[in-house]
């Protein structure tokens, strides 16, 4: 007989919840989890939490069930409503709430949803901080007797956000860029701070939120997903654009041609621009992103320093480290000013002042960190994706080996990283070289030798 806990094991992932609404998701499930969530927070006293939900037609009744069910363990709740969610992060952290809940599937597709949870100060929880633990109460009595809390709270903390974000907007002069906010959440704090201010013009594509995402996929790299802002931007003349994804925590740009700007440049370009205001200080990349990053960052006087894939990893190497910024080649840019949390907004304001204040178009800028060909994130699926990265590592046992995420292995002129995912039986292969001839050569062989030790297929 299953229980509770193997009934939702399949949703619980390694940064978050997620699943397919009615069939994975509903009502019921996410009302049990957020009353284990707050007793997992808050267990000897009643806590304080914050909810905000995105776009997608499902998050207003899954936002409102996360609020029943912390309030029928004794909780008291304050209500956002529909928000992106570094909103709900930054507002979680700013106003002191012992806890915060953004409902949202990100960058999934629109039949999906699910729970970002976060515990004081917008620490993230994950597979191997609190997810387990809150899955593991479920389905058993709590081990309080608290009375339900009829203490439901409604605030509006776009102003104070958008405040906040519009501190670090320092246009030089006036600019003409792109906004596609995909339907998504994240286009209210966006209309909010850029309309009003006359240095920016505003070419706005799907500013008006859709929980179906009809005009285009809620992930900005899915393939197609910049067409229509490449093409306004070419057409229009302007100096850039970017696309948020459905919850606004990523962000990809493309530049005055209409080309996407690989993400680990856009952070480097970022990197540098802080570094000038903070010498000497500590950024962290991704260990997929270009060597070009931490070279560019080092010769500018900084400090950089490699972390793992994803913003439960990411979030608390920053605070353990201190360090001011931190990039993922998945569009994720994380501020310390913003209590170390992803943010696309304060992202595009950092664009703009760099851009508007730049010695040229946005291809120029990002030139020096594109000197190394890369491959891309080459996805492979296998029954045994364990097997296969041990197999990996021993045939490359003479290069540099580490393991701070999967397997990465360096040999001066070409390396590579292979990983598994958190998500899927795949595994998940970049690589990048000194030339792009020696690039296509080592792709050609690993990706043989992947397929012959048991890919699936790509």
């Amino acid at each position: 007989m299953k229980t509770a806990r193997d009934r939702y094991a399949k949703i619980f992932g390694a940064y978050d919840i997620r699943g397919v609404v009615g069939q994975e998701l509903d009502s019921p499930t996410v009302r049990a989890i957020a009353g284990a969530y707050g007793d997992y927070l808050c267990p000897e006293q009643a806590g304080h939490f914050v909810i905000g939900h995105d776009g997608r037609w499902s998050s207003p009744a899954l936002a409102e069930a996360a609020s029943v069910g912390l309030r029928e363990s004794g909780h008291s709740v304050t209500q956002i409503g529909l928000a992106s969610t570094p909103m709900v992060y930054w507002y979680g952290a700013e106003a002191d709430f012992d806890g915060s809940i953004a409902v949202s599937a990100s960058h999934l597709p629109a039949q999906y949803n699910g729970m970002k949870l976060c515990s004081r100060d917008a620490l993230p929880l994950s597979g191997e901080h609190g997810l387990a633990e809150i899955a593991a109460r479920l389905g058993k009595r709590p081990g309080h007797n608290r009375a339900s809390s009829e203490l439901l709270r409604q605030a509006s903390p776009l102003p104070l956000y958008v405040a906040k974000i519009g501190e670090h907007l320092k246009a030089g002069k006036n600019i003409r860029i792109g906004v596609d906010a995909g339907n998504g959440a994240g286009s209210i704090a966006c209309e909010a701070l850029l309309a009003p201010v006359d240095q920016v013009q505003l070419w706005r594509l799907g500013f008006h939120p859709d929980g179906y995402f009809r005009e285009r996929s809620p992930n900005p790299l899915d393939e197609g997903a910049l067409d229509r802002l490449s093409a306004v931007v070419r057409e229009q003349g302007l100096q850039f654009g970017v696309a948020f994804d459905g919850d606004a925590d990523r962000l990809v740009a493309v530049d005055e041609n209409g080309a996407m700007v690989p993400p680990d440049a856009v952070g480097g370009l970022i990197g540098l621009h802080l570094l000038r205001q903070n010498p000497g200080a500590l950024i962290l990349y991704d260990l997929r992103a270009s060597r070009a990053v931490p070279e560019k960052i080092e010769a500018a006087g900084g400090r950089p320093a490699r972390t793992r894939v994803g913003h439960a990893f990411v979030k608390p190497a920053m605070r353990q480290q201190k360090a001011i910024f931190a990039m993922e080649l998945s569009g994720h840019y994380y501020y310390a000013d913003l209590h170390y949390t992803d943010n696309g907004l304060r992202t595009l304001v950092e664009l703009i002042n760099i851009v508007s204040s730049g010695d040229g178009p946005l291809s120029r800028l990002v030139k020096p960190f594109l000197s190394y060909p890369t491959s891309g994130e080459i996805n492979l699926r296998f029954a045994d994706v364990g097997k296969a990265i041990m197999a990996l590592e021993s045939h490359y046992q003479d290069g540099r080996i580490d393991h701070l995420d999967g397997l990465s292995v360096d040999y001066g002129d070409w390396w590579f990283n292979a990983r598994p995912s958190h998500t899927e039986p795949v595994l998940r292969l970049n690589i990048g070289a000194t030339s792009q001839k020696l690039l296509e050569e080592k792709r050609r062989k690993l990706l043989s030798q992947l397929k012959g030790s048991g890919a699936v297929g790509s």
